[in-house]
């Protein structure tokens, strides 16, 4: 059974009985399911592994069973849930919704930087995740300004600034940000521009000083969480805005 797909139905399971144990959770998905089979045990126990390494579950379900395999979901655990932040704990899962959300249009580099940065926050790194996300909207901005470039450049308006930048600069994607609330874009897209890009900008000045120089990021793992869920809609709207200006 693939991985993706038993995750959801573990998650569907983990909603309903937020207090249960390993055997439990394989019965329910052999009731849930008739793709379950007996092979996939081992990916099972791979996804319950993950999720206790990932702080999503704990062991002991009350205080008669403290230990494995009795397991419940933690309050971070509950929150994933409630609020589906539970994809941030499948990778794969992410990426394919970043592709879906930007037709496709996900580069390479984008794509391997999400995957690195979601990997360092599953393992409990997540100041050092901040750092690989960063990469990617730092390609973001780079796309846009080429955007803006190009642009200008047909409208006969001026571009120098930007084409003086340092590509993947903190300086370029303020730049990119300004040049692109002060063009003549569709309505809808202007009133976005603020709180989308300035949101990719802070994930960059978590990772880089003003000039240049790398800094360690410092943030909760809430916050990184944020910038997790955050960043597939700010890549797609980073997309619309080059279509816009390309037309």
């Amino acid at each position: 059974m693939d991985k993706t797909a038993l995750r959801d139905h573990v998650f569907e399971i983990l909603r309903k009985t937020p207090q249960t144990h390993f055997h439990a959770i394989e019965n329910d998905l052999r009731r849930l399911t008739d793709d379950y089979e007996r092979h996939d045990v081992l990916t099972l126990q791979e996804i319950l592994w993950e999720l206790l390494v990932q702080g999503v579950l704990a062991p002991g379900k009350n205080s008669l069973n403290l230990n494995l395999p009795f397991v419940h979901l933690t309050e971070y655990g509950t929150r994933c849930l409630e609020d589906g932040s539970a994809l941030v704990h499948d990778p794969q899962g992410y990426v394919a919704e970043l592709l879906a959300k930007t037709d496709g249009r996900a580069g390479e580099f984008v794509q391997h930087s999400v995957r690195e940065a979601l990997t360092v926050f599953l393992s409990g790194s997540w100041p050092s995740s901040i750092l690989h996300l960063a990469r990617a909207a730092e390609v973001l901005f780079d796309l846009l300004a080429q955007a803006l470039v190009h642009s200008g450049l047909r409208e006969g308006r001026g571009t120098k600034r930007l084409e003086n930048a340092h590509r993947f600069s903190i300086h370029q994607a303020q730049l990119a940000l300004q040049a692109t609330a002060h063009r003549p874009l569709p309505q809808d897209l202007l009133e976005r521009v603020e709180p989308q890009l300035s949101g990719l900008l802070a994930l960059m000045q978590g990772a880089r000083d003003s000039d240049g120089s790398p800094r360690q990021p410092r943030p909760s793992k809430d916050q990184a969480l944020a910038y997790f869920l955050l960043f597939p809609e700010q890549c797609a709207f980073v997309y619309h805005l080059i279509d816009a200006l390309e037309t």
